[in-house]
């Protein structure tokens, strides 16, 4: 079995294969890192991606390989290179087909009423303050990957399953939901109703690992993934898309 399983956001798939696509260089560097590490075998993750988040990735390819008009795409450099689009739906196929190194993980009905325990501690608390870092609550496909993580750490336990993402507001949601809320709190946010839908009470213990790559310090890494900077050893022949 593996020694960790990591649950990547779409923004980190997306990062991974088309690095313009996300704003922080620094996450971009340790998103290299990670997923090199387990390509070379050097690293012994296994790693799983939400389907909706499969489509995400694709949206964002699509998004920077056809989207001429679109400010993000022009804000990156502008519309990437035709044979590098192809190239990244070619890599990108290539590495989901039969979990051949990422491994589609499906949505159930467990997922969606687990949001029960995700989303009302995301609505109640503004975790950034100030005029210039309000807080906005996450999406619900955000909700959703949390929940997942929930449904892996009941499998293979908390300790072993790590959330990573490059959203910082995910990564403080699930620091805020391993807090420890008050009774009073857990009361007033009608937690029970997650766990009367779920079969399992509110705790710190429910919620698995995670790291936000964007912000995440060196230590943290270490105590998410057992090292780091993570080794990265020759990379295996594969299709050469051009990272940009």
């Amino acid at each position: 079995m593996a020694a960790k399983y990591l649950l990547l956001d779409a923004n980190v798939v997306a990062g991974y294969y088309l690095p313009r696509s996300l704003g922080s260089a620094k996450a971009r560097k340790r998103i290299e890192i990670i997923l090199d590490s387990v390509r070379s075998g050097s690293s012994d993750f296994f790693l799983y991606i939400p389907n909706f988040c499969i489509a995400e990735t694709f949206s964002v390819f699509m998004k920077h390989g056809l989207g001429h008009w679109n400010s993000h795409v022009k804000k990156a450099g502008g519309k990437i290179d035709r044979r590098v689009y192809e190239g990244l739906l070619k890599q990108f196929q290539k590495d989901i087909h039969n979990g051949k190194f990422i491994n589609q993980y499906e949505l159930s009905r467990y997922h969606v009423l687990g949001i029960n325990l995700v989303a009302p501690i995301d609505h109640h608390f503004q975790m950034s303050r100030g005029k210039k870092r309000q807080h906005r609550p996450m999406s619900t496909f955000d909700h959703l990957i949390i929940s997942m993580g929930i449904q892996l750490s009941h499998v293979h336990g908390a300790e072993n399953v790590v959330v990573v993402s490059a959203d910082s507001r995910l990564a403080s949601v699930l620091e805020k939901c391993k807090s420890g809320l008050k009774p009073s709190v857990v009361k007033k946010l009608k937690l029970h109703i997650g766990e009367s839908v779920t079969g399992r009470p509110f705790s710190p213990r429910l919620y698995p690992r995670h790291v936000g790559l964007k912000d995440a310090t060196n230590e943290q890494l270490r105590s998410a993934f057992g090292s780091w900077p993570l080794t990265v050893g020759k990379m295996p022949k594969v299709y050469r898309w051009n990272r940009v």
